[in-house]
């Protein structure tokens, strides 16, 4: 980011976000520089860690068949029991729109948000919180959300709408700031009394951490301040370019909270996908074609839900809010299964992780015999309940983790394999 000025090649947007974030998702392209973010073979690599973000540096073997670990030949060996029903902390960032053109679809949140989303992560016992960026008001185009998510009725005023898991920083969004608005308000000693060090106070280092963006335009919008100047869109401005400055930016502001991975959910203004609201997935290219009401169909924001391996949906079905937010908050549950994930070793250089080696076996008892899962490119690629992939850390499919989690006194065993790096 130039004197921190945010700025780089697309190739390595989608190779560094993507590749670290979501691997094959966003890498398994054909190489010609389309909408998955890679070109001119810079996303060979199943695995390229960011420089800056403490992690070693690992390395993918020639294509073929995996060469599992053994015992003798690890170079590190993890043995963790998996205790069924752990659950780390997750932190929901909403973002919404507040211009003239979104009222439909906050009162859409409003009406959804408390039954559709938060009672359901409440059944699951995840210990969450859910930050909302938005201007805060009862009608038109302000949000409040009551209890028993917020902290009292909305007659009572933001001073009183924090509650237990609920934090509102009472901020305008524009039509095309959301991103840069984030990056202000994220400890801006201004905006909120509430909160005299910015939203970040109410984050917690160890939780897991999601967007949920809501808006029908695009972005386009400037960041300044003594360290940084950041651009975002603008005529011909490339979305991938887009996130990268965005991502960049977000971890300079907040490495104690972003230097890991997150998600990023965009309800944008794409079109439609048949009579209900469906999802489109990180692996399906970037959208231009927008709903019936939105102005834009917010491809800056479609490229951070790619490169971080999240869902995006049409804000124009915001009377069927509903079912989005019942597949954000599974979500939301599912990436909050502390034991479904394990954060992979430091080694001392030169050696370097050979992660297409890795050997994990799990143990559903002591006595039981063990089962050794196959590694798959990517969360796309699960498709049973012995498979795992790799991002930036070791994740079991879903299926795999909800066995896992049925087991009586879980066990994994992970090995590693090393090689040299030659540089």
């Amino acid at each position: 980011m130039g004197g921190r000025t945010a700025g780089a090649s697309v190739g390595a947007v989608l190779c560094v976000i993507g590749c670290a974030l979501v691997a094959a998702v966003s890498c398994s392209g054909d190489g010609s520089g389309d909408a998955t973010g890679c070109k001119d073979g810079e996303c060979e690599s199943r695995y390229v860690p960011q420089p800056d973000a403490g992690m070693p540096l690992v390395t993918a073997s020639d294509a073929g068949a995996p060469r599992l670990t053994e015992a003798e030949g690890a170079c590190v060996k993890q043995s963790i029991a998996a205790t069924p029903g752990a659950r780390r902390p997750v932190d929901i960032i909403f973002v919404i729109d507040n211009s003239g053109s979104m009222s439909e679809e906050i009162a859409a949140v409003r009406r959804n948000i408390d039954q559709e989303f938060a009672s359901i992560i409440d059944e699951s016992d995840v210990d969450y919180r859910v930050i909302m960026i938005s201007q805060f008001g009862e009608d038109g185009t302000g949000v409040c959300i009551d209890p028993p998510l917020g902290g009292a009725d909305c007659s009572q005023g933001i001073e009183k709408a924090n509650g237990e898991r609920y934090f509102h920083f009472n901020q305008v969004i524009g039509s095309n700031d959301a991103l840069c608005q984030i990056l202000d308000t994220i400890d801006n000693t201004r905006a909120d009394p509430r909160a005299p060090n910015g939203f970040s106070e109410w984050l917690r280092p160890d939780a897991a951490k999601a967007f949920v963006l809501i808006t029908d335009d695009s972005a386009r919008c400037s960041y300044i301040d003594s360290e940084m100047t950041v651009y975002i869109g603008g005529d011909g401005s490339d979305p991938f370019d887009d996130a990268l400055t965005f991502h960049a930016a977000l971890r300079a502001k907040a490495p104690d909270h972003f230097a890991g991975p997150y998600q990023f959910f965009s309800i944008v203004g794409i079109a439609a996908h048949g009579d209900q609201p469906q999802p489109v997935f990180p692996s399906e290219p970037l959208d231009p074609m927008t709903c019936n009401t939105a102005p834009s169909a917010g491809l800056s924001y479609q490229a951070l839900s790619v490169a971080t391996d999240a869902l995006r949906y049409p804000v124009c079905e915001g009377r069927s809010f509903d079912a989005v937010f019942q597949v954000l908050a599974q979500t939301v549950i599912q990436t909050a299964k502390a034991e479904c994930t394990f954060e992979l070793p430091e080694v001392e250089a030169p050696q370097v992780l050979d992660l297409p080696s890795v050997n994990l076996e799990v143990r559903r008892s002591p006595d039981a015999d063990p089962q050794t899962l196959d590694q798959v490119s990517g969360r796309l690629d699960c498709n049973d309940a012995h498979s795992f992939y790799i991002h930036d850390r070791i994740e079991l499919c879903p299926q795999a983790c909800q066995w896992l989690q049925r087991a009586p006194e879980p066990a994994v065993e992970i090995l590693y394999g090393c090689s040299v790096n030659p540089g």
